[in-house]
């Protein structure tokens, strides 16, 4: 049988065609080009956008992230108007991150072993199809709880069954020395959908009920197929032997266990992440009975966050790499977890709406260079599998939630948030103190 030609690694593709680019300006042009290869890559943004399928996959992604930020502002929404309670709003979130937790390592193994483009397809498609059910039973008056927690456990299902296969699958779309430019680049149109997705949901869900937010996700996953299928780089994964599941898992573990500084910034990821998304699942609550708002000031709470992520998606996408990207990872944890702090103190919107702000600074910085130190210093062979381990951030939160959702009933909303971001900045310090090499990556 006529083995299938692998994909050897990352490529650019020329402006128009999509094909490789030309000797005249595309890499490994001769010394005479050195000059204009140097202004290229002071233009990162332009030099990445004028390849057509970086420019698919950015695009794809970022009608995703809006979709699915109004699916989170729809369903924080629907759960507290069923329910009227705290720890059901919590535990809707629990349900959603539910699979991120139980099968991170497995679709971290999928994403190094099946073809990453084509996962990301298929996998898309079939959440299409879950949010339709969503907006159709919103829409006429069926979606009870126990369906809201059955169909966003299948979102949350859909979401780690690709995520890693697409954030390991742009190292084979862009070169190297743009990894950083690309992952900042992915990051800010997160930023940016965290801005309009929150603020298109709201504005829907006021006007047309919580359907008008379901059916924003499910058209975001119609055009997200439409645009991964323009793409032409291919998506299978560096050539290897191909073994079990348990196998590959337990080799996973062990490269990472053998490899300190990418096991410190996973862990220093997986335990914030653990306590520092409480503000994201108790925000409904805090729009609500701290803020006396609607599902507007929801959405203008989560858009906060939103903005605060781009400046420094921005600055780093206009580089092709940053000195001291180490120390900037630990400040941005630290940043992060002070910015959650003031919003849990906050009583008026002005205040919750700074702090939300420079915690999205921190919290968007962190994001981004956890991923591209990770990508940076673990090999190609592993990229799936560490990813995937990274998104037990998304998963382990699951136990900060719920049982911040208990307190809060129990307790204030506005405690347990502050306690959180409290935590954030104890967990960073500690971690670094395990590591100081982390600061020099």
């Amino acid at each position: 049988m006529q083995k299938p030609v692998l994909d050897s690694g990352p490529r650019e593709v020329d402006n128009e065609t999509g094909g490789p680019p030309s000797a005249e300006g595309g890499v490994g042009a001769s010394d005479a080009s050195g000059a204009a290869t140097g202004r290229r890559r002071a233009d990162g943004v332009r030099t990445l956008f004028g390849m057509r399928d970086f420019r698919n996959y950015w695009y794809g992604s970022a009608v995703f992230g809006i979709g699915i930020w109004a699916f989170l502002t729809a369903m924080g929404w629907t759960a507290l108007e069923l329910t009227d309670s705290a720890f059901a709003v919590s535990l809707t979130n629990v349900v959603y991150f539910l699979p991120m937790f139980v099968f991170a390592l497995p679709a971290g193994v999928l994403a190094d072993v099946w073809d990453r483009r084509w996962t990301a397809i298929v996998v898309r498609a079939g959440g299409g199809l879950v949010a339709v059910a969503l907006a159709l039973l919103a829409g006429t008056a069926a979606l009870s709880f126990t369906w809201l927690l059955v169909l966003s456990f299948l979102v949350g299902l859909s979401v780690i069954g690709e995520l890693a296969s697409r954030q390991a699958y742009i190292a084979q779309i862009v070169t190297p020395d743009r990894l950083t430019n690309a992952t900042a680049l992915t990051s800010f149109q997160g930023g940016v959908a965290r801005v309009v997705g929150p603020l298109m949901a709201g504005w829907f869900i006021d006007r047309f009920g919580d359907s008008g937010g379901y059916a924003m996700f499910a058209v975001s996953n119609l055009l997200f197929v439409v645009f991964f299928l323009r793409i032409r780089t291919p998506g299978t994964a560096p050539t290897r032997e191909r073994r079990r599941m348990r196998t590959e898992l337990v080799d996973g573990l062990g490269y990472l266990r053998r490899h300190r500084d990418a096991a410190t910034i996973v862990m220093m990821s997986v335990f914030t992440g653990t306590v520092g998304w409480v503000y994201l699942a108790l925000m409904p609550v805090m729009a609500r009975d701290v803020l006396d708002g609607d599902a507007v000031v929801l959405g203008s709470l989560s858009m906060a966050v939103g903005l605060g992520s781009i400046p420094g998606a921005l600055l780093l996408s206009l580089r092709n790499r940053v000195a001291g990207e180490g120390r900037i990872y630990i400040a941005s944890l630290l940043v992060w977890g002070a910015g959650i702090i003031v919003f849990g103190a906050s009583r008026s919107l002005p205040l919750s709406l700074i702090a939300l702000f420079v915690g999205g600074v921190g919290f968007g910085m962190q994001t981004i260079l956890s991923r591209t130190l990770l990508l940076r210093i673990v090999d190609a062979a592993y990229h799936g599998r560490v990813l995937g381990l990274l998104m037990l951030t998304w998963g382990a939160n699951i136990v900060g939630t719920l049982t911040a959702g208990s307190l809060a009933d129990l307790l204030s909303v506005s405690v347990v948030i502050g306690a959180s971001g409290t935590l954030v900045v104890i967990l960073t310090i500690g971690l670094v103190a395990g590591n100081r090499r982390v600061a020099e990556l």
